[in-house]
């Protein structure tokens, strides 16, 4: 059987195949003491039985039916299955470049078939805001659009669209997760109402990559009557139980100077501007609690130690192990992300299968995690450099197999998941998904550590491009990239001198660019 994901449980084999010629007759049923999302599938020569607990179950069922019928005819017996975490996510960047509807749709459709049950739309970034407001409509004449070389380039997906797509999801036991990231990456915003930076001076919506300074003031009150109206505008939208409010790199240096910030920070008793950050943040968990939502935010927000205990914390950044892992201590529920292990922009020299699928949930190594802190793992896809529908599904296929089975699956076997892995990618060719091949997914030996070393000058090439002293730039694209490397090579199991290679491959592409 080259199921992908492997059933979770037990499988009873009766012998022989039952064979359903044009019609295969099935029969559901509620099963009892079944655990969410999980099926009892039963196969025999006079027909096929599912029992699940819920909805969610009986369509897992059929996805698992649908590849075992794909082989021609099926084992006969008993499989019984459940999900090892309850969040099997894929995230989308939609504001650095945007995708149109018909793609989500295509990539909806393709979580589904692997058991996949969050889609985190990241809708709100620097370079754009992607959801029609109907409460502010300057955010979708003015940022939602950006220069490109003289070219007006974005986009923005109506109310109507949105709906759309959430029903579409909702039918494939889905839940969409909206991220309007919060105080930072706001440059969107703060291009279409400048007055809610903490300087009020004009900006435009940004294009490429870097970090921009100007955020939302944490000071004036006019910023938290604004957010509280959009957010309720866009939870009208998404009934899912999430939202997700960003929190991650939100440079602090104009609320330093500034003199409504600081004045809060006075007022509340704050120790910092990361206090101050919690303290806004704690306003929208507050405000979107009320609304029936839990919130998410990048591990970030934990940095203060004072954000509310109900948000789960997304770790994607090993620089907030420390913190991060005295919030793990309180009880602190996670969604794992480590950008070194499931970043699908980094190209699979980098970040092959591997990493993905032997990737087990840790914030200090060899410090367990109580499994009810563990919501699951997600596989997040940014934009920046990512332009075609195609090149989206290049980098998400056959990696996304990796990340599901490893949601999905307790055990692990890795040469039988790539063999199972390598079917499922013809499968994914003849419904028209643009595929890396999947042997450039398992980069190992000399050449795919060299490879290693110079994709990651391509991606610190794109960090660094804002900097205009060569020797800084050379330094800052060293220091990256090493930070980078060290743990990719680890998660990828490439020996010591396989990793030196790698950091001379590096060392050498950055010298030949002058730096």
């Amino acid at each position: 059987m080259n199921l992908i994901p492997k059933i979770n449980g037990k499988v009873s084999l009766t012998g022989g195949v039952c064979s359903y010629g044009g019609q295969t007759p099935v029969t559901a049923a509620n099963g009892a003491g079944i655990p969410r999302e999980g099926y009892v599938l039963t196969v025999e020569p006079e027909e096929i039985k599912i029992e699940a607990g819920d909805g969610a179950g009986a369509f897992y069922a059929r996805q698992t039916l649908e590849q075992l019928a794909r082989e021609g005819d099926i084992p006969c017996g008993r499989y019984e299955d459940a999900p090892k975490f309850p969040f099997r996510g894929f995230m989308l960047d939609v504001s650095r470049h945007f995708f149109g509807v018909e793609e989500i749709k295509k990539l909806l459709d393709h979580m589904a078939k692997l058991k996949l049950n969050a889609f985190h739309w990241h809708l709100s970034d620097d370079q754009g805001f992607r959801i029609e407001s109907l409460k502010f409509p300057e955010l979708n004449r003015i940022g939602s659009w950006r220069d490109e070389g003289g070219q007006k380039a974005g986009g923005y997906y109506t109310q109507e669209e949105i709906r759309q797509v959430v029903a579409y999801a909702s039918e494939r036991f889905i839940n969409i997760i909206p991220e309007i990231d919060l105080p930072g990456h706001t440059g969107a915003i703060v291009a279409t109402m400048p007055e809610l930076s903490c300087s009020g001076e004009p900006h435009q919506v940004g294009f490429g990559t870097g970090l921009n300074p100007r955020i939302l003031c944490a000071g004036n009150e006019k910023v938290y009557s604004f957010l509280y109206e959009l957010l309720d505008e866009v939870c009208q939208l998404f009934p899912g139980p999430y939202f997700h409010i960003g929190g991650d790199e939100a440079p602090k240096s104009e609320w330093e100077k500034c003199p409504r910030c600081q004045q809060r920070i006075k007022d509340g008793g704050l120790k910092d501007e990361e206090d101050l950050q919690a303290w806004f943040t704690g306003r929208l968990v507050e405000f979107l609690e009320s609304r029936g939502k839990t919130v998410i935010g990048w591990n970030e927000i934990l940095t203060s130690g004072t954000v509310s205990p109900k948000a789960v914390a997304q770790y994607w950044i090993e620089s907030g192990k420390e913190y991060s892992d005295k919030e793990a201590g309180k009880g602190r529920k996670f969604v794992f992300s480590n950008m070194s292990a499931f970043y699908l922009d980094y190209p699979c020299a980098v970040i092959g299968m591997r990493p993905i699928y032997e990737y087990d949930p840790y914030i200090i190594e060899g410090k367990p995690i109580p499994k009810d802190q563990v919501l699951g793992l997600e596989a997040p896809l940014w934009t920046e450099r990512v332009i075609e529908n195609s090149h989206v599904e290049r980098l998400v296929f056959p990696r996304l197999l990796a990340l599901a089975e490893n949601g999905w699956t307790a055990g692990k076997d890795f040469t039988g998941f790539m063999s199972r892995a390598a079917i499922y990618t013809e499968y994914l060719k003849e419904q028209g998904v643009a595929v890396t091949p999947i042997a450039e997914c398992d980069p190992h030996g000399a050449e795919g550590a060299r490879m290693a070393g110079l994709q990651i000058v391509e991606v610190v090439t794109g960090f660094t491009q804002a900097q205009k002293d060569k020797e800084q730039r050379g330094k800052t694209m060293r220091s990256l990239g090493k930070i980078l490397l060290d743990g990719f090579l680890k998660r990828s199991g490439y020996s010591q001198d396989e990793q030196a290679l790698a950091y001379e491959s590096m060392e050498k592409a950055i010298r030949e660019m002058g730096l």
